[in-house]
């Protein structure tokens, strides 16, 4: 892996000091884009321009870049003006207050024109310059809707250069990482299509797929523009490729080493706040449960979130907040009342809210 990385420095290096290697005459405004490279910032006037870099000295050209402004309140909106003066294939979109990650990634995307999206935070880099032209023909060749590539993940986001703490974030066989996406938990998709017989999801990020465009705003469309902004801290990730796979038919993992994801401080990622992710935690049980309308098909999945929920250990503290309360409720209403789902799991999810003194759910509508 380390091997991989170095033969990346070099590109990685000519991002960082801001050296464009492509000719800028060469970029010109386009009506029929390739790619669609969508990048959701906020406040990032200091490093915002790796990310961008990265993109315009990819050796295809034929490339949208969607920046998403979160409502920064730093001089982002000026940084990314310049970019766009000096190349007429960056959008740029700004968001009248802040939405978050996964509403600002989802306008990106629902207003992409290219054939393929890739998704960068503010804070990555791609690894080398062909990684766009080189995933997208494996996508053409065989037709496959999303194209999974492998990533190194930096623990450091300042001192660029400390391999100590880089890793490769391919992580099949890493039970934590991959819990949500466990075959006994029924989130592959069943139904016919190319690839599917050897369907494995090796991650929850965005950041390292290519996805057809026609599959991604299929899956946007199954959620309201309201449930994007609720998913302003953590897990939009985990809500977005849930979704995505479930509309997609076919999907492939290469071993292509292709991003550099940045894990800093203070961003969704390194997010420490026990009780937010709490609310997340929540909040992906009521949107997966929104969004399968038939919950046969995701009873085991369902069951384990709202498991998880009921196992949470400021749970008590939670559902204080009477928003969060009915939330939960109106969650294990739905679930409860199904008819699609089996004695086995509702019986598991009421003898877990039985050990719960605060919450008892059986008799909580008289509350």
């Amino acid at each position: 892996m380390l091997s991989s990385f170095i033969k990346s420095r070099k590109f990685l290096d000519i991002n960082i000091k801001g050296i464009l290697i492509q000719n800028k005459d060469k970029f010109n405004s386009i009506n029929n884009p390739k790619v669609s490279v969508i990048i959701p910032i906020y406040n990032s006037q200091s490093f915002i321009y790796r990310a961008i870099k990265s993109v315009q000295n990819q050796n295809i050209l034929e490339i949208e870049i969607i920046l998403i402004n979160d409502y920064s309140n730093d001089n982002t909106s000026t940084t990314i003006m310049k970019f766009k003066n000096e190349d007429p294939r960056i959008i740029i979109i700004n968001n009248k207050k802040n939405m978050g990650i996964l509403y600002s990634r989802s306008i990106g995307a629902l207003s992409a024109k290219g054939n393929f999206i890739f998704s960068l935070d503010n804070d990555d880099m791609f690894l080398n310059n062909n990684i766009i032209s080189t995933i997208i023909n494996i996508s053409n060749k065989n037709d496959f809707d999303i194209v999974e590539f492998k990533g190194i993940l930096s623990f450091n986001g300042t001192n660029l250069k400390d391999y100590s703490k880089i890793k490769d974030i391919y992580l099949s066989n890493h039970k934590i990482n991959q819990v949500l996406f466990q075959p006994e938990l029924s989130f592959y998709p069943i139904k016919t299509g190319k690839n599917f017989g050897q369907y494995k999801l090796n991650s929850v990020y965005l950041w390292n797929k290519c996805i057809k465009t026609s599959i991604y705003q299929k899956a946007l469309q199954k959620l309201t523009k309201e449930k994007y902004s609720r998913y302003m801290l953590a897990y939009e990730d985990v809500l977005a490729v849930f979704i995505i796979f479930n509309v997609a038919n076919s999907y492939i993992f290469v071993g292509t080493y292709g991003i550099y994801h940045i894990h800093r401080k203070g961003s969704a990622y390194s997010l420490t706040d026990s009780y937010k992710r709490s609310i997340k935690e929540l909040y992906l049980a009521d949107a997966v449960i929104s969004f399968s309308k038939n919950l046969t098909f995701h009873q085991i999945l369902i069951s384990y979130l709202l498991y998880r929920v009921l196992s949470l250990k400021l749970l008590k503290k939670l559902i204080e907040n009477k928003q969060m309360k009915k939330l939960l409720f109106d969650c294990l209403d739905i679930f409860l009342n199904s008819f699609y789902i089996s004695k086995e799991y509702k019986n598991k999810i009421i003898n877990k809210g039985k050990s719960l003194e605060f919450c008892d759910y059986i008799n909580f509508r008289k509350k």
